[in-house]
């Protein structure tokens, strides 16, 4: 639509301009007679008029040739072209001034269109003003304003047709990748295909890479999800356990570690709500939090709700201490490993926080027994519990490292100088 509205104006524009130009051509011509008709007259002794020179054009010589001249002295008879014969051209238009060239078209002896041109000029007496007339026929010109209309509307069409061809023929190939996406991403949903292939054109390969980052994003999404209904599994099993074991006993279940149970379970499954909530942050644009204030907070929260008298010691680094990512999620994350700490430290937990370039550094460490190298694995397996004896599912470091792996960090252990474990956070920062 578009293509053709822009020919269109193109052939409207074109053919206006050329009937403009072959019109000035006249007008040119015509204005260069009027000279030569005003050079050629001269005044007899007796005051008349007549044409020593006249114009040396053959049509001027032809009857009704289309091309005439006519010269008109006040009180004379006019003086005009042989190819006049017995016609005349009108009189000068009464608007017009002494030495003004005025054209207009006027319908010829032949009733033909004529372009005319005329001037009126003041001479010595006893001539006073003579008008001079010259007429061109526009059959020519017209003529070759509609040939020129018909070869450019006839390539114009040719134009534009080959222009909508190309347009079809690019669009078609140009979309054709496009396709193959479409087929890609219907083979995915199938099952057929885990990604869609590398190998695109330049232009859509940044598509193809942020389909490929929704996939990925998306499976991690579902391997969570799978991750954390295990979690809540295996933290359900021990509390149900104890409620088959008592309620198939002999004698009368104990009230006491029936609802003790029963508490543990409306825990671990408030706890896995709330783990669920976080799986939308990862990879939000324009997403942040403080790590300084959540870590202050729980170093506040952590000793008051514990049963122990834990000494929380927090050292950060040059403010600001921004993370790349939800303030919940980091709040869990460092809830978990804080809670840890103080479950297992002897009296003394310790926090340290730096930024270095575009990382975000927590280490935390506490003056328990520690973890030996070799059992590192294991504590950082869902569920591994190396120690029975202490309360919980087993499931904070786990928690805490498939946080830390959602946004793209990572968590490991190592000897604390307080003599227990640190732990050693890498995270995104924000500015």
């Amino acid at each position: 639509m578009l293509c053709g509205a822009t020919l269109l104006a193109a052939y409207i524009l074109l053919t206006t301009l050329f009937d403009l130009h072959l019109r000035r051509g006249v007008d040119a011509e015509l204005v260069d007679w009027l000279d030569d008709l005003a050079a050629g007259l001269e005044i007899a002794e007796d005051g008349g008029i007549l044409m020593a020179r006249p114009p040396g054009l053959p049509k001027f010589e032809r009857q009704l040739s289309g091309q005439y001249w006519q010269i008109e002295a006040e009180g004379q008879p006019p003086v005009r072209s042989r190819s006049l014969w017995d016609g005349r051209l009108p009189e000068e238009a009464a608007t017009s001034e002494l030495g003004e060239i005025s054209l207009r078209e006027i319908e010829g002896p032949r009733t033909e269109r004529l372009r005319l041109a005329q001037r009126t000029l003041q001479f010595p007496a006893p001539v006073m003003r003579v008008t001079f007339s010259v007429a061109a026929d526009l059959a020519p010109t017209l003529e070759a304003a509609r040939q020129f209309s018909r070869i450019l509307g006839v390539s114009l069409t040719v134009l534009g047709i080959g222009l909508v061809s190309a347009l079809v023929l690019q669009v078609r190939v140009g979309l054709r990748p496009l396709e193959e996406i479409k087929a890609a991403l219907a083979g995915i949903r199938a099952g057929k295909i885990q990604r869609l292939s590398d190998d695109v054109p330049r232009e859509i390969a940044p598509l193809a890479q942020e389909l490929n980052g929704l996939l990925d994003h998306h499976g991690s999404l579902i391997d969570r999800a799978r991750a954390q209904a295990g979690d809540l599994a295996h933290a359900l099993k021990t509390p149900l356990t104890v409620l088959r074991n008592e309620l198939e006993g002999d004698g009368a279940p104990d009230r006491a570690v029936a609802l003790e149970q029963i508490t543990v379970m409306s825990d671990v499954v408030h706890h896995h709500l709330a783990r669920a909530q976080a799986v939308g942050g990862a990879r939000l644009l324009g997403v942040r939090a403080d790590a300084a204030h959540a870590i202050q907070a729980l170093a506040r929260t952590l000793p008051r709700i514990s049963d122990r008298d834990i000494e929380v010691e927090v050292q950060l680094g040059a403010r600001p201490l921004w993370f790349a990512g939800e303030a919940q999620d980091l709040s869990e994350l460092l809830g978990n490993l804080l809670d840890n700490a103080c479950k297992w430290a002897s009296a003394k937990v310790r926090v340290a926080a730096t930024r270095a370039a575009d990382r975000l550094k927590v280490e935390i460490s506490d003056d328990g027994p520690g973890i030996a190298a070799d059992q590192h694995a294991i504590a950082l397996r869902r569920g591994g519990r190396l120690d029975e004896r202490k309360p919980g599912s087993g499931l904070g470091l786990t928690i805490a490292t498939d946080l830390a792996q959602l946004y793209g960090g990572s968590l490991t252990l190592g000897r604390s100088s307080l003599g227990g474990l640190k732990v050693e956070l890498d995270l995104p920062a924000a500015d």
